[in-house]
């Protein structure tokens, strides 16, 4: 596994260009947050909840409040929790964190372009990544992919750096940042144990066995202690040992997307008798313990998904606007092939297309296949990307000399054509950038008024149900999703769970069978009493209904084998 590097990269990195990198990739993710971060994203929700939950002192429980919180690892809750004792708030915590790790992504992208490809192509990586519009905007967001992409890449670069020297620190900090990035996306164990299986492998095949088997040992232990806690988690909130979580709630809504539903009804679907069915209509630890299935009706389950995502796949890699695609894919390709690979650039590129290969088998399992999970590639595609600008430029420059052109013209027209594809890839992913649902969600600002508004009412709301989950924490309050189903079982439903207010969103009125009726004509139960409507085109309008109920309480929820949080919802 040992091979010579670049003679580029045997230079000392440039400390001062470093710096300056990331003070400027900072200043960018600064400026989107501060002009684009008016709302706190779906998914951010729960995590700084989570947070806003753990200094509480009321466990490890969302905004859904409905028992331990399984799906998400617990390292990015955490650094909210940490973060916002000293900013104050769990938003402005969680995007500063963003901020802090996606500017900090140009040091390992740096450092690994030098390590295999050498400085020029090193800085070119750097350039791409501070500029890129999906890193920018995932770095200023409230999604994990952008503090995960960090740790995969510095764990990447210290494998590369272990490949070299062989030295078991290299092996123990790739371990380290495994095990990090597991702690917040669960399939970092997959590079965890690729990595140390392909040395164990090197370890057979060599004549020098003792250092790979303890780089396999220092690799694999160091991300074991750092896993071990959350294994310990899961296992005791299951009742069986699991590395990860997620996948088995993806198995029970995926199962239920292949009998037909949408995806919507997978995950918010409720029975005849109001029974909550759907995936996220129940607590986590109900979900993953009634979940049987054998290893065979799991691989099925498995292929059927990368069966049906291997050409969103592609098309994403091949023409994907936001990603930068095709100019993206077409830079790549140069980088890959245009120059022919020895013995040493084998054993780098190994590295890199291993890590691309996993990234791009993870995406083939998932049963949503959201854009941001393709944020983790960028980091490998980029790199690729910086190495075929410059055999671009280098090929530019060869032709105009073979044409009788003088070297120095010759090397700035290389220069130019390389620099206008860059600009070509860049221009082209901030055109398509406004189009993806998911980063837009930061700039639903009516739903955070809405969600102010509610927090000033009196009494203070407890319980909201809407679709989705921006206005209720803003409200301070917990969350109970609409249920999928027709009017009138909505309906019983609502009564059967007597939420204090119900939020109805403009843009997602079609999202269930009924929200349009009930947003055009008004909720048709005569308890629902609309309290606010604000937003007007190209605003989003936002309606709040009150439900006044004069039942007596409801008697308390079952019990679901769980820890529930203090304002269980009735049932």
């Amino acid at each position: 596994m040992m091979g010579r590097e670049p003679t580029e990269s045997t230079k000392a990195p440039s400390r001062g260009f470093l710096i300056t990198a990331v003070l400027l990739a900072a200043a960018v993710r600064i400026y989107w947050a501060r002009t684009h971060g008016l709302a706190i994203e779906q998914e951010g929700v729960e995590y700084a909840r989570i947070a806003q939950n753990l200094l509480a002192g009321r466990g490890y429980v969302g905004i859904f409040n409905n028992g331990t919180q399984l799906n998400f690892p617990p390292l990015y809750p955490i650094l909210i929790a940490a973060v916002s004792l000293v900013v104050g708030k769990a938003e402005l915590a969680a995007r500063a964190i963003n901020v802090a790790l996606g500017a900090l992504l140009v040091v390992p992208i740096f450092r690994i372009a030098d390590r295999v490809h050498g400085r020029r192509v090193a800085v070119t990586a750097a350039v791409l990544t501070i500029l890129h519009p999906v890193l920018i905007a995932g770095s200023a967001s409230t999604y994990v992919e952008g503090p995960y992409l960090t740790l995969l890449m510095t764990a990447l670069l210290w494998v590369l750096r272990w490949t070299a020297d062989r030295r078991l620190r290299a092996a123990v900090l790739a371990g380290l940042f495994l095990g990090l990035a597991y702690l917040v996306r669960p399939e970092a164990f997959l590079f965890a144990g690729g990595f140390a299986g392909v040395a164990l492998l090197a370890a057979l095949r060599g004549p020098e066995r003792r250092p790979y088997v303890l780089g396999a040992l220092g690799l694999a232990g160091t991300f074991a202690l750092l896993a071990l806690p959350n294994v310990v988690f899961l296992t005791v909130h299951t009742g069986r040992l699991r590395i990860e979580a997620k996948g088995t709630l993806a198995y029970e809504w995926g199962r239920r997307m292949n009998q037909g539903m949408s995806y919507t009804e997978a995950a918010n679907g409720i029975g005849p008798d109001l029974s909550d069915q759907g995936v996220f209509m129940r607590p986590n630890a109900d979900v993953i313990r009634g979940a049987n299935y054998t290893t065979g009706e799991y691989a099925r389950f498995v292929l059927r998904a990368a069966r049906r995502n291997l050409r969103p796949i592609i098309q994403e890699l091949t023409g994907g606007a936001i990603l930068g695609s095709p100019w993206l894919f077409a830079l790549v390709v140069l980088g890959l092939f245009r120059s022919p690979w020895d013995r040493a650039r084998v054993v780098r590129e190994g590295v890199l297309l291993g890590t691309g290969t996993l990234l791009v088998l993870v995406l083939l399992t998932v049963q949503a296949l959201w854009f941001r999970y393709f944020f983790s590639l960028l980091g490998v595609l980029l790199i690729w990307g910086a190495r075929g600008a410059t055999e671009l430029a280098a090929w530019v420059q060869q032709t105009l000399e073979g044409l009788s052109l003088r070297r120095s013209p010759a090397a700035i027209s290389g220069s130019a054509v390389a620099a206008g594809a860059i600009v070509l890839l860049l221009g082209w992913s901030a055109r398509a950038l406004p189009s993806e649902p998911q980063y837009a969600e930061s700039l639903n600002w009516e739903r955070a008024r809405a969600g102010r508004w509610l927090a000033g009412q009196e009494p203070k709301p407890v319980w909201v149900m809407d679709q989705g989950l921006q206005v209720a924490y803003y409200a301070g309050a917990n969350l109970m999703f609409l249920p999928y189903a027709d009017s009138a079982l909505a309906l019983r439903y609502v009564a059967k769970r007597r939420p204090d207010y119900i939020v109805l969103l403009g843009r997602a009125r079609a999202g269930l069978p009924y929200t349009t009726g009930w947003f055009d004509r008004g909720i048709p139960d005569p308890r629902a009493r609309l309290v606010y409507d604000e937003g007007r085109a190209p605003a989003e309008e936002v309606k709040i209904y009150r439900w006044v109920d004069s039942l007596p309480p409801a008697p308390p929820r079952p019990s679901t084998g769980d820890t529930e949080a203090p304002g269980s919802p009735p049932s």
